[in-house]
């Protein structure tokens, strides 16, 4: 909103070779961007999540205690010292396994000293060979130029995602989005999704109302808050991580797409992995008498062992809960597939080009136009999406790792 001293931000980055550098990003982003354009209903989504936005603001008359709650007004630091409207348990959990366990570093010389220390400790490990890399650490100094207070999510939620779903394994559906909301107090990490005591916006009233038309039962909450989802195993991530305040798209272009095509791709590389490695047990117990006659005979071992049997079951309970919590990752949690989610052609295009298509091994992937209100009724709506993906997910995890759309 307010123009930015350039002399100022340069003091602050002193970097000799910036102007020249600031111009070869500039042609980069245009090209990208270009690109971006062509895409269909590209024009129509960035309309529709002006009206969102607008949608939202006219319908937020928010008391003082909300906004001094507002991601706007807290501190640049891991942790926010204010209160927020998000649970506090499920943003900074007191466990440690759910933030990375790296040492402490001094924020004002670890070009990463944000994703150290706000990361689940999983994804910070597996992505860490991505932050040495050229186009993120222009991506940081980009991020470095712009106003912290009106630059949404606030560095704090960020990374969200990662904590509410810890690693790869943990995944069991994922939601592509594109970038954050653009509005006040809106964005909180993880795509569609907004904190409690925020007008729930459009496309997610839409997502409501597919649910209900899918599961009779379902009645839609009174915010949109989509904490409960994550914490299944649902990874709401949007391909662009920031926005500046009011302007969508504003941050397409400048390194975050990267990062979370990776992301995507190591989930639908970790669904491949173990399910070829399963598939490959039960093809050599196939083939081996000896290695048939051993499994009955250890089956008929197991059923008389009540503990054993215990153990299975609280095994396969915690797989399909998805460790939504961010305690004990990567045990006792297998990925034996995941779904995807796509909604809208800008979705299809991100998960096509992180190299994820339907000739992945244990992956489903269903498709439809975005429930802005602009294209729902272009498909989103009759989709079936949400009993698709649990039908799957049954088949693979059982009754128990299909997702409890309600809890919410």
């Amino acid at each position: 909103m307010a123009k930015r001293d350039a002399n100022t931000l340069a003091t602050q980055i002193p970097d000799p070779a910036k102007d020249g550098a600031v111009k070869r990003q500039k042609k980069d982003v245009a090209q990208r961007e270009d690109e971006f354009d062509s895409v269909d209903d590209q024009a129509l989504l960035a309309a529709a999540e002006e009206v969102e936005s607008a949608a939202s603001n006219l319908g937020s008359s928010q008391p003082e205690s909300v906004a001094a709650s507002s991601s706007t007004a807290t501190p640049a630091s891991p942790a926010p010292k204010a209160t927020t409207t998000l649970k506090q348990s499920t943003l900074f959990p007191s466990n440690p396994s759910s933030i990375s366990s790296q040492p402490h570093s001094d924020p004002s010389t670890d070009p990463v000293h944000l994703e150290r220390t706000t990361m689940s400790s999983k994804w910070y490990t597996l992505l860490l060979p991505e932050f040495s890399k050229p186009y993120f650490t222009t991506l940081k100094s980009f991020l470095s130029t712009q106003n912290p207070k009106t630059t949404y999510p606030p560095s704090h939620l960020i990374y969200n995602w990662s904590r509410l779903v810890p690693s790869p394994s943990h995944v069991r559906v994922v939601v592509v989005g594109q970038d954050p909301y653009h509005g006040p107090n809106q964005a909180c990490g993880l795509s569609f999704s907004v904190a409690k005591g925020v007008p729930t916006p459009p496309s997610l009233k839409n997502i409501y109302k597919e649910l209900a038309a899918e599961y009779p039962g379902f009645k839609a909450p009174n915010h949109g808050c989509l904490d409960g989802w994550a914490k299944q195993g649902v990874l709401l991530l949007n391909a662009c991580l920031t926005v500046s305040a009011g302007q969508a798209g504003s941050h397409h272009g400048k390194g975050w797409e990267v990062l979370t095509k990776r992301v995507l791709k190591m989930i639908a590389d970790d669904a491949a992995d173990s399910g070829a490695a399963k598939e490959a047990n039960r093809r050599a117990v196939k083939e081996s008498k000896i290695a048939s006659m051993f499994a009955t005979l250890q089956d008929k071992t197991n059923s008389s062992n009540g503990e054993e049997k215990k153990e299975k079951k609280e095994k396969k309970e915690q797989g399909g809960q998805g460790q939504g919590q961010g305690q004990g990752q990567g045990q006792g949690t297998q990925n034996k597939g995941v779904v995807f989610l796509i909604w809208g052609a800008p979705a299809a295009k991100t998960l096509a080009e992180a190299g994820v298509t339907e000739k992945n091994a244990n992956v489903l992937i269903l498709k439809s136009p975005h429930p802005s209100p602009l294209s729902a009724h272009r498909g989103f709506l009759g989709n079936g999406h949400f009993k698709k993906a649990n039908e799957w997910l049954k088949q693979r995890y059982g009754e128990e790792g299909m997702i409890d759309w309600s809890r919410l």
